[in-house]
């Protein structure tokens, strides 16, 4: 029997409960719920139910949210929605590339930025308050190491105009007491490619940025069907993350110590009690993280290396290099939900003796 590939990238399969509604959905999600008619009346119910679902396990109120079917349009949205040119931009080294992308847009219109260090830790380090009025853009969790930010701290400490977000690595964190507006992703919770969610708390501060003489507030093309099942998964998911985060946290220290154990000149991006339980992030010294990938997808394990920001998986990584760690030789591992602590031995000697021939 030839053995199931053993998933350890960031990609998961859609959560079991959102592809047993997927076909139903499709059905029945196919009107456009802002026309008139007893379809559209429909869909409009069918859309309203699942937003206080997702409204409701996110923390957030419906008034709040936005769906967008394009996720990755949110880090944008949330961000210069907040922006003028009168307001500095301020994010830390160990954003997603698109951050600074928004950043370097923001300087060509005359406007300032300035980016936060990290610590070896991964955390924010300058806390120093800022100098006039800001925007501060700050991840819950970092989607390439897991490393969390004390998110009420840093907010408490920059003491920066406005707050945005992003929370599309790590849907199971509480948001801070202070924010603008949040970013979160379906697929974080094994919902379906798509969808995602735009919070918007200051709806009087926050402004459409895209061309726009309506009043809406986003381009509202995001699909029913998916938003159904992205609500469905994401009741699931938070239901079985009550223990499967704990089991998962475990799993993670597991891999940790069985690695540095094994001596084989393995380095870990951050500490596991301030890092999410799902992702490690970690450096084989001497090697080639592109070629230890192949060489474990040659005996059915699939994992992550280089940057989880760009288009080119395998671009050297600045997160790791703004920890002060080489980005030759990273592997990223994702642990899904449902993941067995057998599976997790065999991934560990399996690393072992990849890293070891590499040398």
């Amino acid at each position: 029997m030839v053995r199931v590939t053993g998933n350890f990238t960031s990609q998961s399969p859609l959560h079991p409960a959102a592809i047993a509604l997927l076909t139903d959905a499709f059905g029945q999600g196919w009107a456009d719920p802002a026309k008139i008619g007893d379809h559209s009346a429909r869909t409009a119910i069918l859309r309203n139910e699942a937003i206080e679902s997702i409204a409701q396990n996110l923390a957030l109120q419906p008034s709040e949210i936005e769906v967008l079917g394009e996720p990755r349009l949110g880090q944008h949205l949330a961000i210069s929605g907040l922006l003028n040119a009168d307001l500095t931009l301020v994010h830390s080294s160990v954003d997603r590339r698109s951050i600074f992308a928004v950043a370097a847009a923001h300087e060509q219109t005359g406007g300032k930025t300035q980016v936060l260090n990290v610590g070896s830790n991964g955390r924010v380090c300058d806390l120093t308050q800022i100098q006039g009025r800001s925007v501060l853009a700050l991840q819950g969790a970092n989607i390439e190491t897991g490393i969390t930010q004390d998110v009420d701290s840093v907010v408490a400490a920059i003491d920066p105009t406005f707050v945005a977000l992003d929370y599309s690595a790590c849907p199971n964190l509480a948001l801070p007491t202070r924010w603008d507006s949040a970013i979160f992703d379906g697929t974080s919770w094994q919902g379906p490619a798509g969808i995602g969610i735009l919070a918007i708390r200051n709806s009087i501060a926050w402004k459409n940025p895209l061309p726009n003489l309506g009043i809406r507030r986003t381009p509202e093309s995001s699909s029913l069907p998916l938003l159904l099942a992205s609500a469905v998964a994401l009741d699931h998911w938070l239901k079985e993350d009550v223990t499967e985060s704990i089991r998962l946290k475990n799993l993670n220290l597991l891999i940790r110590k069985s690695l540095t154990a094994a001596n084989i000149g393995v380095t870990f991006a951050g500490d596991h009690l301030e890092s999410t339980g799902q992702t490690i992030a970690l450096v084989a010294d001497g090697c080639v993280g592109e070629d230890l990938v192949r060489q474990l997808n040659e005996i059915n394990f699939v994992l992550d290396s280089g940057s989880a920001c760009t288009a080119a998986q395998m671009q050297p990584s600045h997160v790791l290099m703004a920890l002060g760690m080489k980005s030759e030789g990273n592997l990223r591992i994702t642990l899904h939900h449902g993941v067995t602590e057998t599976e997790v031995h065999e991934l560990i000697a399996a690393i072992t003796s990849v890293v070891e021939r590499s040398r």
